[in-house]
């Protein structure tokens, strides 16, 4: 289990929370009927983006075609990364929560 905690001006207070080892974030918000609104959750739609800060960061993540394709399609990755497949995630980083399974405790902003 790890620990995994929401910030958000839309939560009065951060919220801590225990989860499994290979949950989808987006599981833990549906679930916990978190304010982050979603609409495929298949990573096409880019609703779900968060932010994600970690003791692992700054490190080399490789994302899945659809997430990239999904971030540089909102502008946030730059046109140039569709030949990439590592990416430097950090805390600025935007990510899907419908692609980021927990493997570490962390902090996820939206």
């Amino acid at each position: 289990m790890f620990r995994v905690t929401f910030e958000s001006l839309r939560l009065p207070a951060p919220r801590t929370l225990s989860v499994p080892a290979g949950t989808l974030l987006i599981d833990v918000i549906r679930s916990e009927g978190l304010p982050l609104w979603w609409r495929c959750g298949h990573g096409t739609c880019g609703a779900c983006a968060v932010t994600l800060c970690h003791d692992g960061q700054p490190m080399p993540v490789q994302l899945a075609k659809k997430e990239r394709n999904v971030l540089i399609r909102h502008g946030f990755l730059p046109s140039s990364a569709v030949t990439g497949t590592l990416f430097e995630d950090d805390p600025a980083q935007v990510r899907l929560a419908c692609h980021v399974a927990v493997m570490q405790d962390m902090t996820v902003r939206f």
